[in-house]
């Protein structure tokens, strides 16, 4: 045959072939659907096991349909309270518990009659020791707080980490109130706590920050009332630090005292009609001042009084910031300084003979036989004013763990008494009176008083200030003080 025929033939065969493969796949699939149609239907094993379980627990009772499975059994044991599992932070603290429940019950114990203040340097730019460190050291100074139960705790050198231990509710916080400035230009500041059962905040806080302060420093106060006695001005202030800011340090000092002497005798700013005018003022910090700076503003300190020259000035409660006893710093060198001071303006009684800033010069010969000797708590014509009674240092006791001290500085405790009458009760002008009295009996010349006035008004920056912690910058570590 020939090649074309032969090729015909192929594919007729090639045809057939796959017809006879398609007939078979069509008859294997029919017979395969037939006997599927055939088969009843069957419940998937998942579906089996719910149509099981809930035929079982048909007759549980609708109480028990809550209650863990333990439950069900007859001998079950009484079901436990979940297991607290610890916080798991590597930047969380534990607060020692024994240490805050000491805290809490000095703080229950009644508190003393006498007003007793403390202004402290707490240190919080030492990092020795990490968070632990300063959480420890922390709870030192609390522990002294809670002890002495002052009505106001003016402190420097406090970081949010610190402030937020103290203020917290297991610490100090149930008792006081925590004043820090408006808007801090540093992450280290001042503060104020205030005993809220004691003290009654009159108005809103003051912010004044120093215009040329290198080092973000200010001056907090608060106007504060004693149920019974003329409100009282309490302020506190970190004055720039080292001998070469001298010059600044002077400004500042000098604002300071010219802001509490335009208040004092005034009625509080934001108090309700009828307040009493401010009967007092006191200004407590690391001020870190010398006396020879001191003796260069004396004629912008007319009618201040220091603290610890008032009460004695006791030689054992004379330097605090002594490095010969306190090695928190571990320098070689020995510095003895009372850079921490408590100065004060109490018509009657700040500005009484014989008081001021600095020690009076003694007298000598025959003169040293006609000096009047007057107490050491003073002799004025206002009897109802604020005068300090005793003056002494804190924070002396290392703190365990650590061996070191709460910090390089010792804390001033100053007490203070005051008469029942408010100054409403005094005659009309006593306290404008008290002071021209006082500055009639120490400035010399009219250039000197007039100054006073006229300069009055270089305090600026005066802002009220925030008595709530959440505008604290954010803490460098996370104390935890769940139990």
């Amino acid at each position: 045959p020939s090649p074309a025929s032969a090729m015909s033939r192929l594919k007729q065969q090639d045809t057939g072939t796959m017809d006879q493969l398609a007939a078979v796949r069509q008859a294997a699939q029919e017979r395969f659907l037939a006997q599927r149609a055939k088969e009843p239907p069957t419940t998937p094993p998942n579906m089996q096991a719910a149509s099981g379980l809930l035929c079982s627990i048909g007759n549980v009772p609708p109480e028990l349909m809550d209650a863990p499975i333990s439950a069900l059994l007859a001998d079950a044991p009484p079901p436990q309270p979940p297991i607290k599992r610890p916080r798991v932070d590597p930047n969380a603290l534990r607060v020692p518990q024994d240490q805050t429940a000491e805290v809490q019950r000095l703080l229950a114990l009644p508190a003393p009659e006498e007003l007793r203040i403390i202004s402290w340097n707490i240190d919080g730019l030492d990092e020795e020791g990490g968070p632990e460190g300063t959480m420890r050291r922390t709870l030192a100074a609390a522990m002294h707080i809670a002890r002495q139960r002052p009505v106001a705790v003016l402190l420097q050198e406090a970081i949010p980490p610190a402030l937020e231990l103290l203020a917290a509710k297991p610490v100090l916080g149930g008792v006081y109130d925590t004043v820090v400035p408006e808007d801090p230009r540093q992450p280290y500041y001042v503060a104020i706590l205030l005993d809220r059962r004691r003290m009654k905040l009159l108005g809103k806080p003051t912010t004044i920050n120093f215009p040329r302060s290198q080092m973000g420093r200010q001056l907090l106060s608060v106007c504060v009332e004693h149920i019974g006695h003329p409100p009282l001005v309490i302020a506190t202030a970190h004055l720039e630090s080292t001998k070469d800011h001298g010059a600044e340090r002077k400004r500042q000092l000098t604002h300071s005292l010219r802001y509490l002497r335009g208040v004092v005798g005034q009625p509080p700013v934001g108090a309700p009609q009828g307040t009493p005018p401010v009967g007092a003022a006191l200004i407590g910090g690391d001020l870190n001042i010398r006396d020879e700076e001191v003796k260069a503003v004396c004629h912008e300190a007319v009618g201040f009084a220091d603290a610890w020259l008032f009460c004695g000035s006791r030689k054992e409660e004379q330097w605090t910031w002594d490095t010969a006893a306190n090695d928190n710093l571990r320098v070689s060198y020995t510095c003895r300084t009372r850079f921490d001071r408590m100065f004060f303006l109490s018509p009657g009684i700040s500005d009484a003979p014989g008081q001021g800033l600095l020690p009076q010069p003694k007298a000598k010969g025959k003169a040293k036989t006609a000096a009047t000797v007057l107490p050491a708590q003073g002799d004025g014509l206002n009897s109802s004013g604020w005068r300090p009674t005793s003056f002494s240092l804190l924070g002396k006791e290392r703190v365990p763990v650590l061996n070191r001290f709460p910090s390089d500085h010792w804390g001033l405790l100053v007490a203070w008494k005051v008469a029942d009458r408010t100054a409403a009760e005094q005659p009309k002008q006593s306290i404008k009176d008290s002071l021209v009295a006082g500055l009639g009996a120490t400035v010399k010349g009219p250039g000197t008083a007039s100054g006073s006035s006229t300069n009055r008004g270089e305090v600026g920056g005066a802002t009220a200030s925030c008595a709530t912690l959440p505008l604290l910058k954010p803490a460098r570590a996370v104390i935890d003080l769940d139990d």
